[in-house]
């Protein structure tokens, strides 16, 4: 039935397309808030603006889609931007985003200290709103609010993001706008860590990876390339690897990528314009208990910003100038 015809059996939207928001308690996740969404289709997620409007879960027909690290959920204030600490708050999810004025590597530029992956992640959304409305009559909720990552005579850049969901559908929309609100050029760099985790990854599932041809980041990854598009069970003391891939993309730049499990009967897609995210990054973490592929659409090489501005591709914003980026997630049974 339609939602229209639906309508008369419901007393409440939450029936059939449900959104909640409250904050989580206890331990490092103490106050973070929190959004789930139940779309009907068999889709729920949840969001947390206070970790960058990122997402958390992602299951579909109550099989989960993403992989959470041990170190679980923690409020912003226990960001640590010394070299690697990041990793100590990094949750993982469905997504977190890194950025914006590094990616990657740790490193000193130009005499500043930059912590791995950047503190966007760790930046809670100011004026964060929930927006219930309707597209062609049919139920929609829109998630939007605007990072502030700023600092007086540095960088001053705003990451205004929207999450779409429609009822019945199983589509997650991402709009980003980063605009440099400052009065000085500044380097703009942002990484899309979609992180899959199990039952959907598993040695029974798949990589849908359009490559032209995958790079090795190091020489452990060199030694295993062969692999690269290989699922294998959870290895004791498996060493991560990272592949860079030349990403086939259609006449418009839109590139499609993701995992497929037939014995689950799940499948995911991340679909992003190669025009506005023109690296891949494809992370190879098949551990014990630290069992992950991530799926990372980039804006820059991942060995820090020192790194990339030597190499002579390091993004810059202008005063005034913003970068619109537009990714797709769908997910459901395998095709």
């Amino acid at each position: 039935m339609t939602f229209k015809e639906e309508r008369p059996y419901i007393g409440h939207l939450s029936q059939l397309f449900d959104v909640k928001e409250y904050r989580l308690s206890g331990g490092r996740q103490d106050g973070v808030r929190a959004v789930d969404i139940c779309t009907g289709s068999g889709l729920e997620l949840t969001v947390l603006p206070d970790r960058a409007m990122d997402l958390y879960q992602v299951k579909f027909g109550g099989k989960n889609l993403c992989y959470h690290t041990a170190a679980g959920i923690a409020a912003p204030a226990y960001y640590d931007a010394e070299g690697g600490q990041w990793l100590r708050s990094f949750f993982a999810g469905f997504l977190t985003t890194c950025g914006l004025t590094n990616i990657g590597s740790s490193c000193v530029d130009q005499g500043e200290k930059l912590g791995c992956h950047g503190r966007i992640s760790s930046i809670p959304a100011d004026r964060f709103a929930i927006v219930m409305g309707e597209k062609d009559g049919v139920p929609q909720v829109t998630l939007q609010g605007v990072m502030n990552e700023s600092v007086i005579f540095g960088h001053c850049q705003h990451l205004t993001r929207r999450i779409t969901c429609t009822y019945g559908s199983s589509v997650i929309e991402i709009d980003d706008t980063v605009e440099n609100v400052g009065p000085r050029t500044t380097p703009h760099m942002i990484l899309y860590h979609f992180n899959m985790g199990y039952p959907l990854l598993s040695e029974k599932a798949s990589y849908v990876i359009p490559s032209r041809e995958a790079t090795a980041r190091t020489e452990l990854a060199q030694q295993d390339i062969a692999a690269w598009n290989r699922i294998d069970p959870p290895q004791k003391d498996f060493e991560e690897r990272c592949y860079y891939h030349d990403m086939i993309a259609d006449d418009t730049g839109l590139v499609a990528v993701g995992i497929d499990n037939p014995v689950e009967n799940l499948s995911a897609r991340i679909r992003y314009n190669k025009n506005e995210l023109p690296y891949f990054v494809q992370w190879r973490m098949l551990g014990e208990r630290e069992y992950v592929t991530g799926l990372e659409p980039v804006n820059a090489p991942i060995e820090g910003r020192a790194d990339a501005r030597e190499q002579g591709k390091l993004p810059f914003l202008a005063p005034g100038e913003t970068r619109h980026y537009h990714l797709e997630v769908e997910v459901g049974p395998c095709k």
